[in-house]
């Protein structure tokens, strides 16, 4: 048997080599038990089991885009019972109002079932944070859909981001050949309250006035005025309602866009 000495000091007990062995054995054993472990206590939502929905089918591409975003991101979902499910990667289908799941596990999208959301928020490419909310709408084709939360409040802003499939001049496909169809966004924005429901609005400072009151629509024009606001695109027109908002002027429900 081999034996290894310490030199130097007299009073150290001899180590065999076997021994020696097996302490370094062990201790690989530790560390990998330790790794294990810490892998283990990584965060882990749990509660992806209760996602209810069926495989995604993809369905043919066209010119356009018929996705919220280009690819899966990072999201949030409130199941109906008020279950919050984090770390998810989602993709919100404009085209058939769709919210989709990947599932890293078994490598597959899944089309969460729409009646059993309450709510959802996934952070774009550009790091905007996009909330929307399933409601049922009770206008023309009524139905649960997914509304966007432009701004919140007792009159909250909304948009039904539609995507439809229209007609366009005939083009070269490299996968499909010729086509002739492409995706057209045919977004509608609403005024909502929890009480008196959906007002339709477009848009533009005459749709804007056309919501308010002939006494108020004065103080609307100067609060546009002073703030250099011109209604063009969405973007605007949400830091109007904003505005609007909180100076706590309220529109009138019942009006033409």
């Amino acid at each position: 048997m081999t034996e290894r000495f310490f030199p130097g000091n007299k009073f150290l007990k001899p180590i065999k080599m076997k021994s020696k062995i097996l302490y370094i054995g062990t201790l690989l054993v530790l560390l990998t038990a330790s790794s294990l472990s810490a892998q283990e206590e990584l965060p882990k939502d749990w509660n992806t089991e209760k996602i209810k929905g069926i495989r995604f089918i993809p369905y043919d591409h066209y010119q356009g885009n018929s996705y919220l975003t280009e690819n899966f991101v990072p999201g949030v979902v409130v199941l109906d019972g008020g279950i919050k499910i984090a770390n998810l990667n989602l993709r919100y289908c404009e085209y058939r109002d769709e919210l989709l799941y990947y599932n890293a596990e078994i490598l597959t999208q899944i089309n969460i079932d729409k009646i059993s959301i309450k709510s959802f928020s996934l952070t774009d490419e550009n790091g905007v944070v996009r909330i929307f909310r399933q409601q049922f709408y009770n206008g023309f084709i009524p139905g649960n859909r997914f509304f966007e939360l432009l701004c919140d409040g007792d009159v909250a802003l909304l948009v039904y981001r539609k995507v439809v499939l229209q007609d366009c001049p005939v083009y070269y496909d490299e996968t499909r050949g010729l086509k002739n169809m492409s995706f057209q966004n045919a977004f509608s924005y609403y005024l909502y309250n929890s009480k008196k429901g959906y007002e339709p609005i477009a848009l533009d400072k005459k749709s804007l006035l056309s919501k308010f009151r002939e006494s108020d629509q004065g103080q609307v024009r100067k609060i546009l005025r002073e703030n250099k606001i011109r209604l063009k695109d969405e973007d605007s027109f949400v830091k109007a309602w904003k505005l609007l908002s909180s100076n706590n002027i309220l529109p009138v429900f019942g009006s033409k866009p």
